[in-house]
């Protein structure tokens, strides 16, 4: 059965709890090939990319169900209807594989201009790319490609008629669209997006893939998500800033060359692998209640900037939304794609998906998701204001700024950016993941503004890393597995969720030393649930708080000087006040709209002249509603008396 959701078409599938994963045939592949033909392509372009490429969209010949972009609210868009042509599907035991020979011939375009010149076209092509088998390339009736398309959210979708589907595609400017635009540096930037759905000819031949079957999440199975680099594309994942615009957003109008009072909006690609035994369920919201959980379940990906700046100090600059997951397209393992993420296989979405291209709607506000166990309070969401179990109409991010990572430029910018290192993390909550930490990867970045425009660039995309790491960027900070002399790493779990503090201290001579911590909230919150919706999926959540008190204890007679600490949510909310008392160096949230929240680091410092040794530290929880703060301890290095031993690694 063929369903639409959001924008999308999701494949159902039947999964049997207590079977075991099927095995794949045995033996070599049997290939064979399909056609496609007929139709319709939707081509999503964003103004802002376009704008920075002095290129302008005059028009969507033949084309329907247009949309008129309009820079930082939202982009154009339009479907072409395919007029003649046909194209080759390349199938391995009926699972496509790799597109084949042949071209898609589309009536209609769309047509630029560019210093005065007028570039139309109208009767382009779609054919298969000669960088990756499931890779597409937008052509002219001469063959001359001016556009490319990746990271495919692919399948074949049944019903009457039979589809192959490729949605959620990067669309990226090619390097002869770049050569006429004089922009030549410029070739393979991401402006927009692209869908293609297709008609199966004929009957039998490709199908949706096997179907698998393994277990639910249960005690004594392992549930593993893992976080990877891709390959499942012509183009590996990849770190973008796609539009920068100064405040009021969205309508302060783009960034210049001059200012550095704007916001670089900055997203990713990103690929998943289920290393583990179990299915994870993986449903679009609002796509009815299913199995395991009796709602729609399905993971949320976040995402994080930080700056280790020259003096060594960590920064969280940037912090995104909640993009939220709905549908697994299961490469590399014969299943198929769906709503079911299967052991052994992989998933992949675009940025151009992440950043809500498309027309859909998957971004959100993070304090909707309580993160320890991953539910979704849906009821009274930015999406589900009125609680009626359906998806408001006309909600979700109101323009091209919400629920994106946005990063101020003069973070970016000399004199902060002299000799610092830039960290861009990324990471999927996954309901009863057994591994939080690799779920998380981090990447090194070189945020780069030339003029007016913004790019970022991998620092080391070589072998071994090609700058992906696992974990999180703390481990960059303290490295967790071989902390320094006089630093450590270590976790905080709770019934809550979990933290991390890395600690560090570092000899400012003349027996004084500076002191350190940076707790990083993974998915600790404290939540107060509404009584009369407790039970998912109709989860309604009346309160939704993290730390808010930081303490280090301190040696007798000992003074802290220098108190200070950072975060993210400072300059609106206000800064945490830091204070000694009594024996204690003690940092509070100023009120509960700035607690530290899951998902979000703070950097908290002082001086003391005294060498480092044991400190005892406290991490409190907000107080909520008819209960206390809740108290959290741990040892860390910090002052300590000259009795004292220094801390194991």
């Amino acid at each position: 059965m063929r369903t639409a959701l959001n924008g999308w078409l999701v494949v159902a599938a039947l999964v049997f709890p207590l079977s075991t994963v099927t095995a794949a045939p045995a033996g070599p592949a049997a290939t064979s090939v399909m056609r496609v033909a007929g139709g319709e392509v939707a081509i999503g372009l964003d103004p802002d990319a376009l704008a920075a490429l002095d290129l302008q969209l005059a028009g969507a010949d033949r084309a329907r169900d247009v949309i008129d972009g309009v820079r930082g609210r939202r982009q154009h868009r339009a479907r072409y209807e395919a007029r003649e042509g046909d194209l080759d599907l390349r199938l391995e035991d009926g699972i496509v594989v790799a597109l084949g020979a042949g071209t898609l011939q589309y009536a209609g375009g769309p047509v630029f201009t560019h210093a005065g010149r007028r570039i139309g076209l109208a009767g382009f092509g779609l054919r298969a790319s000669s960088a990756a088998p499931l890779d597409l390339e937008l052509v002219d009736a001469g063959g001359t490609v001016w556009f490319s398309a990746d990271h495919a959210h692919h399948g074949v979708e049944e019903g009457e008629p039979r589809r192959f589907a490729m949605r959620a595609m990067n669309l990226r400017l090619s390097p002869h669209f770049a050569r006429v635009l004089g922009e030549a540096a410029r070739a393979n930037l991401v402006v927009g997006s692209l869908d293609l759905v297709v008609q199966i000819e004929g009957t039998g031949g490709a199908q949706a893939g096997r179907a698998c079957s393994a277990p639910w999440p249960a005690p004594g199975l392992r549930t593993d998500v893992a976080l990877i680099r891709s390959n499942l594309s012509g183009f590996w994942d990849a770190v973008y800033a796609p539009r920068c615009g100064r405040p009021p957003l969205p309508d302060g109008g783009a960034c210049t060359a001059s200012d550095d009072d704007g916001f670089v909006v900055i997203g990713a690609d990103a690929s998943l692998r289920n290393v583990g035994e179990t299915a994870i369920p993986w449903h679009a919201s609002f796509s009815g209640n299913h199995p395991p959980h009796g709602g729609d379940q399905h993971p949320v990906l976040v995402w994080n900037l930080y700056r280790i700046g020259a003096d060594g100090r960590i920064r969280q600059i940037g912090a995104s939304g909640a993009k939220h997951a709905f549908y697994s397209v299961n490469r590399n393992c014969g299943c198929a794609g769906g709503n079911v993420f299967w052991p052994g296989c992989d998933d992949i979405y675009s940025f151009a998906s992440n950043d809500n291209g498309g027309g859909a709607q998957h971004l959100a506000p993070r304090a909707e998701i309580i993160p320890y166990g991953v539910r979704w309070a849906r009821c009274g969401s930015a999406w589900d204001a009125d609680c009626d179990g359906r998806m408001d109409a006309g909600s979700g991010a109101q323009d091209l700024y919400q629920h994106r990572l946005l990063a101020r430029e003069r973070d970016l910018l000399p004199p902060l950016a002299d000799g610092a290192d830039y960290l861009f993390e990324y990471w999927y909550l996954v309901r009863e993941d057994g591994d939080l930490y690799n779920t998380i990867g981090h990447r090194r970045i070189r945020p780069r503004k030339l003029g007016a425009n913004w790019s970022v660039q991998l620092v080391d995309p070589t072998p071994p890393h090609f700058d992906f790491f696992v974990g999180p960027a703390l481990d960059r900070w303290v490295d967790r597995a071989r902390p320094p002399p006089h630093s450590a790493n270590r976790e905080l779990a709770t019934r809550d969720g979990r933290a991390r503090i890395a600690a560090k201290a570092t000899s400012l001579g003349g027996g004084r030393w500076r002191y350190e911590y940076a707790v990083m909230n993974f998915d600790y919150a404290r939540v107060a649930i509404d009584p009369a919706h407790a039970r998912e999926p109709d989860l309604r959540l009346l309160a939704h708080r993290g730390f808010a008190r930081f303490e280090v204890r301190l040696p007798a007679g000992v003074r802290a000087q220098e108190i200070a600490s950072a975060g993210l949510g400072d300059a609106s909310a206000g800064a945490w006040r830091g204070r000694q008392r009594g024996r204690a160096v003690e940092w509070t949230a100023p009120s509960l709209a700035n607690t530290l929240e899951w998902g979000m680091l703070r950097h908290f410092e002082f001086v003391a002249a005294v060498a480092p040794g044991v400190a005892a530290v406290q991490l409190a929880g907000a107080a909520m509603p008819q209960a206390p703060e809740q108290v959290h301890a741990m040892q860390l290095p910090g002052p300590a008396a000259p009795s004292a031993k220094p801390p194991s690694p």
